[in-house]
């Protein structure tokens, strides 16, 4: 994982299709469709993405609706709100945020 910024989808900005990266993105704009990374994606207080995520790391402060996969860990702040599935190994659950959806937490060598 790194710590560099490498896209940011600014306040006010609209993007619907399929995005695919590399390093640490950020959202605090509105995004639709589908996002897919082994690293880390953020969504800022102002974002907002629809549709289909699956990444490495997810840090959710804005809203998520649809279906998040975070294979390594998700963090969910206080002012968050995530509708729909939300798929992780480890999960943090700050005080405050809302969650409305299917919660798994099981690692994936884990037995069911």
């Amino acid at each position: 994982m790194t710590d560099t910024l490498a896209g940011l989808l600014g306040p006010g900005a609209r993007y619907t299709g399929d995005l695919v990266f590399h390093g640490r993105v950020r959202i605090d704009g509105t995004f639709v469709g589908t996002i897919r990374s082994d690293d880390l994606l953020e969504i800022g207080p102002t974002g907002t993405v629809k549709g289909e995520i699956d990444v490495a790391q997810a840090l959710v402060a804005g809203r998520m609706d649809g279906t998040l996969k975070a294979r390594e860990r998700c963090t969910v702040l206080p002012t968050a709100r995530i509708d729909g599935r939300l798929t992780t190994p480890w999960l943090d659950l700050r005080p405050g945020a809302r969650v409305h959806a299917e919660v798994v937490v099981q690692r994936a060598d884990a037995d069911d």
